[in-house]
């Protein structure tokens, strides 16, 4: 966060505070948050209280270990931040455990392990995410059904989160009954078995599974952000370009580019994710070269690889490249 307030002095833009930051990222991210929890699931607003919880009671704990002040460290917004974006990645159907499982690897291995804010190489978020995608493939893919009534009750939602995992491993068909895969891992699939995806019916599962509202509410809190100039234009304008670029030269033409722009989480990783100042890179060259490498990865792990989304694995791609990208466009400046 450090290297985000030097960049906005080097611009003669006056830097608020780490704290002050912070807060207008997650103010920026309700809109968004609502729209999820209406039209996918209100399970989003529980995996976000626990994620929080969990984080900050980690971050006090790490930070005590570490012989620092565990009040300063917790006040200034980031793990809070951090576990925010990880409870808007996973499905809100994942077991309350599984969620935990993932702040204690963003927490520990994903910050603290690195020496906590400003120091670590790789986004926390998305540290946690990759890990509990590489160990739960199931129910990180499973995500609750369009006006599913498991979605209305909050303790219904409760105690399903609680006992999701004995219904996955006594198989049971309750699962998929009130689960279904997302847009984009659903074309993935069909294109796996040859089937055509130009179907008018597919392409209306696209309009029905509320993806586009939510990914436009989130689009105008990013575009927040760059008010209030809190983040710069460059990255979200080339992650989102190079996967437009990518989707128009390479992609099956029989899917609308704008259905795989907004039904995935690309504008929420494009705005809040790849343009965390920590793990990016210090110039604006820099940050234009990383986006495209964000947006194109993403396009190739969508596309060619063995995940429906790719931003997540995009991201942490790139962070490792971000030493190299600072040494060579030192070498250039």
């Amino acid at each position: 966060m450090s290297r985000l307030i030097l960049d906005k002095q080097a611009l003669g833009v006056a830097a608020p505070g780490t704290q002050q930051i912070m807060l207008l990222v997650i103010l920026a991210l309700l809109p968004g948050t609502l729209a999820y929890a209406y039209f996918i699931s209100p399970g989003v607003i529980l995996n976000i209280v626990v994620a929080i919880v969990v984080a900050m009671l980690l971050e006090a704990f790490a930070v005590r270990l570490r012989k620092q002040q565990g009040l300063n460290a917790i006040q200034d917004g980031s793990i809070a931040l951090a576990a925010f974006l990880l409870a808007l990645a996973v499905p809100p159907a994942l077991p309350f455990w599984q969620l935990i499982i993932g702040v204690v690897i963003m927490v520990m291995l994903g910050k603290h392990v690195y020496g906590g804010l400003g120091h670590n190489p790789f986004n926390p978020a998305m540290v946690g995410y990759a890990a509990l995608m590489v160990s739960f493939p199931q129910t990180m893919t499973h995500w609750f059904a369009p006006d599913n009534p498991h979605q209305s009750g909050v303790f219904e939602l409760i105690e399903f989160k609680l006992g999701a995992s004995y219904l996955i491993v006594d198989t049971n068909p309750y699962w998929d009954g009130i689960t279904q895969a997302t847009p984009l891992e659903y074309v993935r699939s069909l294109r796996l078995q040859s089937i055509d995806t130009s179907d008018h019916a597919i392409q209306s599962r696209f309009l029905q599974s509320g993806w586009l509202p939510v990914n436009f509410a989130f689009l105008l809190g990013g575009l927040f952000l760059l008010f209030k100039k809190v983040i710069q234009w460059h990255l979200p304008v080339s992650v989102i370009g190079s996967f437009l670029i990518m989707s128009l030269m390479f992609a099956n033409q029989s899917i609308p580019v704008h259905y795989a722009l907004f039904s995935g989480a690309l504008i929420l990783g494009a705005f809040f994710i790849a343009t965390d100042p920590v793990t990016t890179a210090s110039s604006w060259r820099g940050r234009l070269i990383f986006g495209i490498g964000v947006g194109t990865l993403t396009f190739v792990i969508r596309e060619f690889g063995g995940y429906p989304e790719g931003i997540a694995f995009a991201v942490l791609l790139m962070n490792l490249c971000v030493p190299l990208i600072d040494h060579l466009d030192t070498k250039v400046g």
